[in-house]
């Protein structure tokens, strides 16, 4: 199964090849107007936090599985990812598909 969510966070725990295995992912950035102001709030570094002692659902995540409060991105839709495809990037996990809603 492939999925619509693409995660360059390698550094997160639940990545896995750029898959993200979450199941269910929150983007915060409630007034964002640009991208660095967003961010994957279900991103668990992968020093400090061990899969292995997750009691949570482990499955793929895409865009159906978003949660997300930036209300200035086109692609919400009443709290909910609209995109077709969504990129969350490795430098700070923000959410590279957000475009400000004019």
């Amino acid at each position: 199964m492939k999925s619509n969510l693409h995660c360059m966070a390698t550094n997160c725990s639940f990545n896995n090849s750029g898959s993200c295995y979450a199941s269910h992912i929150k983007v915060e950035g409630f007034d964002a107007s640009v991208t660095p102001e967003t961010y994957c709030d279900t991103f668990k570094n992968n020093t400090a936090f061990n899969l292995s002692n997750y009691s949570g659902d482990i499955s793929l995540t895409n865009t159906q599985n978003i949660s997300c409060s930036a209300n200035n991105c086109t692609y919400n839709f009443n709290g909910g990812c609209n995109a077709s495809h969504v990129d969350i990037n490795f430098n700070n996990a923000s959410c590279e598909t957000f475009i400000i809603r004019y």
